[in-house]
């Protein structure tokens, strides 16, 4: 797919912004539909103007200050910020007074009928159930926005390849900083909300007893509740379901006993509870695009 270049321009002084608009022609990188990516660098007191949201949009703070709001609230940000709307949200954002403000952002939308393995289904329910729009970034989200910048500027062989990789690199960053967030607050959690109670005693029961779970209802029975029920407040309040989960915190856990090599794939499939290795394996490929052992290996030869 060939991408239409737009000039950088200066707006005003001291304001810096490169735009790039598919509005009318959105370009397509497999799940994703991009709209809108840029570089935004704006003089003190600059207000971008309120307007409603037709995408999902990530800012992230390269340098200086300022405020984002999402209908009408206000979100102070800093350089290192990570910054979410969502379809139909009212978004503006003013510089801080004293200092220039500089910000990357991307505008774009899920396509569900191109995600054949729903590989993107998870970060869309996870941003579509964010309660706080604003978190800061600690995976470096600012490389692959660069790396798409330099492709947009110097168009080359294989550049949409290149966009394409930078743009999921850019999401799935995102997403996992509102994750991590997200399992902070739950960590810390104040237990006066019921619904995020039980949801706080979910995550600690498969916290703790990770390598004990043999099934899923087993969880329900310990805590009291129908599965069915834990299922559906579950899903609701984090946007992922108990097995996303559960899952997710085995392989976390399947990666920390294969770099430190005191296990072997065997003892790490039995201690997880998998029916077999072979299950361990296909599932661990699946998720991640080799065996266990090819992971292990390549991690033991880096080092």
């Amino acid at each position: 797919m060939e991408i239409n270049r737009t000039e950088a321009q200066s707006v005003r002084p001291n304001k810096f912004h490169f735009d790039n608009k598919y509005a009318n022609n959105p370009q397509i990188y497999e799940s994703i539909i991009l709209y809108q990516i840029g570089d935004l660098c704006c003089e003190s007191n600059y207000s971008i103007s309120e307007h409603l949201q037709y995408c999902y949009e990530i800012s992230y703070v390269v340098s200086g200050k300022g405020v984002f709001y999402t209908n009408g609230k206000a979100f102070p940000v800093q350089e290192g910020d990570v910054f979410l709307s969502l379809p139909g949200e009212l978004h503006d954002g003013k510089a801080d007074a004293s200092e220039p403000f500089r910000f990357f952002y991307v505008g774009f939308n899920f396509d569900a009928e191109t995600d054949e393995q729903g590989e993107m289904t998870h970060v869309r329910k996870m941003f579509d159930q964010i309660g706080n729009s604003l978190t800061p970034d600690s995976l470096g989200m600012e490389a692959p926005f660069i790396h798409i910048f330099n492709e947009l500027i110097n168009l080359k062989s294989y550049s949409t390849l290149m966009i394409n990789t930078y743009l999921h690199q850019i999401i799935v960053l995102a997403y996992r900083n509102f994750y991590d967030s997200w399992e902070r607050e739950y960590a810390s959690l104040q237990k006066n909300d019921e619904t995020k109670r039980i949801v706080y005693e979910i995550i600690n029961y498969i916290d703790v007893n990770l390598h004990k779970i043999t099934e899923l209802p087993q969880i329900a029975a310990e805590l009291h509740y129908s599965y069915s029920h834990l299922s559906r407040i579950f899903s609701k309040e984090v946007g992922l379901t108990i097995k996303d989960y559960y899952n997710r915190k085995r392989f976390e856990k399947a990666i920390e006993w294969l770099k430190n090599a005191e296990l072997n794939v065997t003892q790490i499939s039995e201690k997880l509870q998998y029916q077999s290795i072979h299950t361990f394996s296909k599932a661990f490929r699946k998720n991640f695009g080799f065996s266990p052992t090819e992971y292990q290996t390549l991690f033991l030869n880096r080092e």
